[in-house]
């Protein structure tokens, strides 16, 4: 065990071996191995495998909670959260602080100038909507942000200039809580 601790692979190896043949005592060390190297749920397995075969040390040890495994199911719901994070970008719902909504007004600068040079009229276009929308949204939840209606965004430039200065309401307002 101490050998295989100390970075050995040969004695790692002979004692993986050992305890994937069912040797408890060799499951033990092992699971202690992972403990000393913080892989848990290695941990946990192995010491689990030890108890399961009887092994005196292994009964009165602790076993952390394990943590589920990532399958194809969690890594498809951690990329509906991105593309929820991503619509939610055009929501007219909720509020932003100013340090977001000039940074929004910015990006969508640049990008006014990028599709000015799009030389597909019908693409050039689609690209300019999504701008607006995208605009007109975070323009809205700007407002919203010191207690103004949101309709508010239908006066083009004055309220895309209005937005950026004043201070947002602290805590939580008819447009839901406080940005961070």
């Amino acid at each position: 065990m101490q050998e295989a601790s100390q970075g050995s692979k040969k004695a790692f190896k002979d004692l993986y071996s050992y305890a994937c043949s069912g040797n408890a005592e060799a499951q033990y060390y092992l699971a202690l191995y992972y403990k000393g190297v913080g892989q848990d749920s290695d941990y946990a397995y192995w010491m689990n495998k030890s108890k399961d075969n009887g092994y005196d040390a292994a009964q009165n040890s602790p076993i952390p909670e394990s943590k589920p495994e990532e399958t194809e199911e969690t890594s498809k719901i951690e990329s509906d959260d991105s593309l929820k994070k991503l619509l939610m970008k055009f929501s007219f719902s909720g509020r932003i602080n100013r340090t977001e909504y000039i940074i929004s007004v910015i990006i969508c600068v640049i990008l006014v100038f990028v599709v000015a040079n799009v030389e597909d009229s019908v693409l050039r276009r689609i690209l300019g909507l999504v701008i607006d929308v995208f605009l007109w949204s975070q323009c809205a939840r700007r407002l919203h942000d010191f207690g103004a209606s949101g309709w508010y965004v239908l006066i083009p430039v004055v309220s895309w200039i209005f937005a950026a200065f004043p201070k947002g309401d602290k805590g939580e307002n008819e447009y839901g809580k406080a940005p961070k």
